[in-house]
């Protein structure tokens, strides 16, 4: 009896081997492929952010050259808002 369930054992062991792989190289793909979809996310949105943060700089920028070239009463209001 027990010689059988080694022949059984030898001869399945292959197959689940094969199955256990298959299956893990399946997941680690569809976890990869999750993977670089949030990348992407936040990627594109880390972009807006800076964008959204170099238009701030930009005018801040604008604000600042005109302090040092104007001296205008308008200009101190523009730096209240700011």
């Amino acid at each position: 009896m027990f010689e059988l369930f080694l022949v059984m054992l030898a001869l399945t062991s292959p197959i689940l081997i094969i199955i256990f792989v298959r299956n893990y190289f399946n997941y680690k793909s569809e976890v990869n492929q999750k993977i670089l979809a949030l990348q992407k996310d936040t990627d594109t949105e880390a972009v807006n952010n800076m964008q959204k943060r170099v238009e701030q700089l930009a005018k801040r920028v604008i604000v600042l050259e005109k302090i040092v070239t104007d001296s205008k009463f308008e200009l101190g209001q523009e730096i209240s808002q700011l």
